[in-house]
């Protein structure tokens, strides 16, 4: 098996799992839940505001720090950490979770310096 299936693989698990957990948790996450699983790619309609839309799925250069932070794990990560020792609910953060791992396992990855996909 060839590293980016291994990496694809890996994401379809992630985002299965989580939903499930998800789902096991349902009665904790509240809108929150599905405001997360969708807030990412809200991002992408504010992305012409933030300069010419180059086209071809690339985003405008000035687009791609914000889509790049919304898409990374360590955000959500973070949050959830944040949340434990709050003593604060992190179950509605799976929908961020899943939203990423669905991405990674769908083949879109972080965008790189000129807009287009850098990672998986």
């Amino acid at each position: 098996m060839s590293a980016p299936a291994i990496h694809v693989a890996e994401y379809v698990i992630l985002a299965f799992v989580c939903a499930g957990v998800a789902y096991v948790q349902r009665d904790q996450l509240g809108v929150l839940f599905w405001v997360l699983l969708v807030a990412p790619d809200l991002g992408l309609i504010v992305a012409p505001a933030l300069g010419p839309m180059p086209g071809g799925g690339l985003l405008p250069p000035r687009a791609v720090p914000i889509y790049n932070a919304f898409h990374t794990i360590t955000v959500p990560v973070l949050l959830w950490v944040a949340a434990f020792v709050a003593g604060v609910t992190p179950w509605p953060l799976l929908g961020w979770f899943i939203h990423i791992s669905a991405d990674r396992a769908l083949g879109f990855g972080l965008r790189g310096p000129d807009g287009g996909q850098a990672l998986i």
